[in-house]
């Protein structure tokens, strides 16, 4: 069938719209479901799934999930609750790094949010240990050079070791667990010279 040109570009126009509405249907779809998950106002996750589909009511939603990704963090910080920091600021950076197209180096804004997550794994972990080891994702060599060596926390803490610059993964996929303490140096004994007899 040949259309003229005034009809192709209508044409061309309502297929560009469909595809529009089919990815910001699934993106309000996920982004109201994440914030579910972290106790997002139910009347206002009602309203924009009701919503006429549109670019806006997919930015809402997604404005929503982190609105309530902070609320959430804040309330966690304050309760000392670091795994649930981390397990939502991981979360974060998992779903805006896919959001991005997953794109080599992530955002600084992502690395940001991982960067969170590790930290406040970190601060958890401070809670009955002064030690981490760090466990590799193995995937480039940063990674494998420091996999299952042990670190002091307080030193983590002040110099941000992971995630590992450049890392293929984007994310780099390391993690701290909990270490034995690292055992102490042994000082040499001098040896106390003998008076000649």
């Amino acid at each position: 069938m040949l259309l003229a040109d005034d009809a192709v570009l209508i044409f061309d126009a309502q297929r560009q719209k469909e595809q529009d509405e089919v990815r910001w249907t699934a993106a309000r779809k996920q982004w109201l479901a994440l914030s579910s998950t972290l106790g997002a106002d139910p009347s206002g996750r009602a309203r924009l799934a009701a919503a006429p589909i549109s670019a806006e009511v997919a930015a809402d939603s997604r404005a929503m999930y982190m609105a309530s990704a902070e609320v959430s963090v804040r309330a966690a910080r304050s309760e000392k609750r670091w795994k649930v920091v981390s397990r939502i600021r991981r979360a974060q950076a998992t779903n805006l790094y896919e959001e991005a197209g997953r794109p080599l180096p992530p955002p600084d804004d992502i690395l940001a949010l991982h960067r969170d997550a590790l930290l406040a794994e970190l601060r958890g972990h401070l809670t009955t240990s002064k030690v981490a080891e760090l466990a590799s994702s193995g995937c480039c060599a940063a990674c494998r050079k420091d996999d299952g060596q042990s670190f002091k926390i307080a030193d983590e803490l002040r110099v941000l070791r992971l995630p590992h610059a450049d890392c293929p993964k984007g994310l780099c996929g390391c993690d701290w667990w909990l270490a034995k303490a690292i055992p102490a140096k042994r000082r040499r004994r001098r040896k106390v010279a003998t008076p000649e007899a």
